[in-house]
């Protein structure tokens, strides 16, 4: 009898500790009831993996910001040139770009700007090119951030020209993610550091005492790549700092990727959200007018650009509500290429919505996927998109890791972000949005041309799939909202 009472009242704990921690965490149902069968049916094991994997929510990283956000968003706001550009009446843009800037007033802390250039720039090859001539004609500073250096020669290279540069006097500093970066040696930047530069690990490994207490999961990871020169020139996008990016990797191959050269006031932005992580991952604020310098008349160019940052840390995903919004807006294209599609219910309804309505919508996903159970995810969707009108094609010449959008000749996008839950939920990303028909005429070109290297998936392929990679992709898809 005793042991009766003891097992019905653990399993009225257990089931009050469940309901407890699941809903006081705001997630999506699906992920909600992924969570619920996991502690159901695996309870110890469970609650260790809710432990690290859990919450949502990053709550100490948005209160330990929250300083940097005030300090460093107050230096940027007194620019001219970021003024509120959202009225009707404020400047000459498309009334849809005057509903987007209005969405990122209310969702992110980087006004948007306008006056800027804007550079894509195709594979590492050339993004590499480009960065370190910035960093060889830097004068002040250069600012550092990417979710993976490998130590191989690519990273050593980096370390290298940034050691020197900090030699010379200029102000160096490196955000590296503590998990995207886990194969650099603990006295990899030891060098810049004797130098004169900085390097700080971002969200680095605690016990798990620590990491219960401070409530942030292992797993919320810095995924953005940022390099900001004399506050003048940024760069952003996909490409992170390693061998495999230039394709040197024989088991990957080819590596397809995007990223943007920025001048103008948008890099203010960048600027903005380099402090704020920097801030976050070693405590030291940046803020000194020097970093955040007026923009030079030859930077200025054509482009309004909305700088979008998005992360844990915040109540509501300001990437995925942007992706929705762009999608619901589009009148003729939406043309995007992204590793990894496991869309948000909104954003794959927004996909569908404006397929139903004559948009041409094409997505360009990887043919080798390197992530099997994520691809698997992935694919549980086509169906529903081709059925909808979607087309689909998957890039064969190598992996396709790019992520870029473009909606009619009105805007496009360069980031890091994935259409994925984890880039919209758990990652802290940055994507770029740039108003204008000659930048998005230069995405559609490139769309077009690696077009060119892929395979169309069709209905016809959809429907040949046999029942076990369908159990397997059905087994994937319930799972993606822990992915």
């Amino acid at each position: 009898m005793a042991e009766a009472i003891l097992g019905a009242a653990f399993m009225v704990v257990h089931l009050g500790a469940i309901f407890y921690l699941l809903l006081r965490e705001r997630r999506q149902p699906s992920a909600t009831l992924a969570w619920l069968l996991t502690l159901i049916f695996l309870p110890a094991l469970g609650l260790l993996f809710y432990a690290v994997f859990g919450t949502t929510r990053a709550r100490r990283v948005a209160k330990k910001r929250a300083v940097a956000v005030a300090r460093v968003g107050d230096v940027v706001r007194k620019h001219a040139v970021h003024q509120k550009l959202s009225s009707p009446g404020g400047s000459k843009l498309d009334p849809r770009t005057h509903s987007l800037l209005r969405l990122g007033e209310g969702l992110t802390r980087t006004p948007a700007s306008v006056g800027n250039q804007a550079e894509m720039l195709i594979n590492a090859p050339q993004t590499y090119r480009s960065m370190i001539q910035a960093i060889e004609e830097a004068r002040d500073h250069i600012h550092v951030e990417f979710f993976i250096i490998q130590p191989d020669r690519t990273g050593q290279s980096l370390r290298d020209r940034l050691t020197k540069r900090a030699s010379e006097g200029l102000a160096v500093r490196v955000i590296y993610d503590a998990i995207g970066s886990k194969n650099l040696p603990r006295d990899f930047w030891q060098p810049l550091i004797d130098a004169g530069g900085e390097a700080a690990a971002f969200n680095p490994f605690s016990n798990f005492w620590e990491r219960w207490r401070r409530r942030d999961r292992i797993d919320f990871r810095n995924h953005r790549k940022l390099v900001i020169v004399d506050g003048r020139i940024g760069f952003t996008g996909g490409i992170n700092v390693g061998r495999e990016y230039l394709g040197l990797d024989p088991e990957r191959g080819f590596w397809r990727d995007t990223h943007i050269r920025l001048t103008g006031p948008a890099v203010l932005s960048l600027q903005q959200t380099f402090a704020e992580d920097w801030f976050t991952a070693c405590g030291r604020l940046i803020e000194e007018p020097r970093y955040f310098p007026d923009p030079a008349p030859e930077d200025r160019g054509p482009y309004a650009v909305q700088v979008v940052d998005s992360g844990p840390d915040r109540k509501y995903p300001p990437i995925s509500y942007f992706y929705t919004q762009c999608f619901a807006l589009a009148r003729d294209r939406i043309w995007l290429a992204s590793p990894y599609l496991v869309p948000s219910p909104a954003v794959e309804q927004a996909l569908i919505a404006a397929a139903l309505r004559g948009v041409d919508v094409r997505i360009l996903a990887p043919l080798k996927p390197d992530k099997r159970i994520v691809m698997l995810a992935s694919a549980s969707y086509f169906g529903e998109l081709l059925e909808a009108g979607v087309r689909i094609f998957r890039y064969a010449l190598g992996f396709m890791h790019a992520k870029t959008i473009v909606v009619d000749d009105w805007v496009g996008t360069v980031g890091s972000a994935n259409l994925d839950m984890r880039s919209f939920h758990l990652n802290f990303e940055l994507n770029a949005f740039v108003y204008g028909k000659e930048f998005t005429d230069a995405m559609a070109a490139q769309f077009r041309a690696d077009l060119e290297q892929a395979q169309e998936y069709t209905l016809q392929n959809e429907e040949s799939v046999g029942l076990p990679i369908r159990l397997l992709r059905a087994g994937a898809r319930m799972l993606s909202p822990l992915l």
